[in-house]
């Protein structure tokens, strides 16, 4: 059962422009995640021969310095699967501000694997926080509160640094244009250098696949790093709904599970 939870990542992937300035903001006010703040997604998620396995969210919330965004973005395994998988819990955080252009960037962004329940509970963290006046990046790993290993990486000067999250908030809100046009290139931040993300428009995909999604989606290939879903490869499809909620994703050749397919089930502000 392992990454039940990133089949939510399916729905996270943007273009993103270069923005050099981080160091002043807009106000809250003016910006249009506003429109966003309360929202509730809440997806089923199946694989093998077996349908909602998990469920997911993703919501989000004012942070509590003025101007701020808070992400969480989790999925838990149901019934049988939470037995076998003792409850696992896979849960993404980021918290946001708004930077000088108006596009959403990290301050930072967590992710976690949770098993157990009561005294047997345990946790374990991986946090990146982004230090936009030094250029670098503070890499953590943490189990159980207590941090065992860090180490701090230097940002790319000529390249915005986004996160999954904040990424997909700058995507909804319209600030890249029109998805599913052209190629696009997202950077990110990888403990071996700064990396790119791949999305591109769909051409062809197999009949199966093809019927998942709904007719007059926009529907994207995504190629990322075999290690941020645990596959055996980049390929990803998604599709987003007509007033841009991450809709349908199909993760592919996922270890030990095959195909993990997502569905939005409800959205709620």
């Amino acid at each position: 059962m392992k990454k039940i939870a990133t089949i939510l990542l399916l729905f996270v992937f943007l273009s993103v422009f270069p923005d050099d300035s981080y160091s002043s903001e807009v106000r809250s006010t003016e910006h249009s995640i506003q429109f966003l703040v309360g929202e509730h997604l809440n997806y089923e998620i199946s694989f093998l021969w077996f349908n909602h396995l998990a469920e997911g969210t993703i919501q989000l919330t004012h942070g509590e310095q003025p101007g701020t965004y808070f992400v969480v973005m989790q999925a838990k395994t149901l019934g049988a699967a939470a037995f076998f998988t003792r409850h696992r819990i896979e849960k993404y955080q980021t918290l946001m501000k708004i930077g000088a252009s108006g596009l959403l960037h990290p301050i930072w962004h967590s992710s976690h694997t949770i098993r157990g329940e009561g005294k047997s509970r345990s946790e374990k963290v991986t946090k990146q926080s982004f230090d936009y006046v030094s250029k670098r990046v503070r890499y953590q790993k943490i189990k159980n509160g207590n941090t065992y290993a860090e180490e701090w990486f230097e940002m790319d000067r000529d390249k915005p640094m986004f996160d999954i999250l904040s990424a997909l908030y700058n995507l909804r809100l319209g600030f890249y244009g029109q998805l599913g046009q052209e190629a696009i290139h997202i950077p990110t931040f990888h403990r071996k250098g700064t990396q790119d993300i791949v999305v591109e428009p769909i051409n062809k995909v197999d009949n199966k696949d093809h019927k998942y999604f709904s007719e007059g989606s926009i529907k994207c290939r995504v190629l990322v790093d075999p290690s941020v879903f645990g596959t055996k490869g980049r390929e990803i499809l998604v599709s987003f709904d007509a007033e841009m909620h991450p809709e349908k994703g199909i993760i592919k050749d996922v270890i030990g599970l095959g195909d993990v397919r997502g569905r939005l089930r409800l959205a709620v502000n």
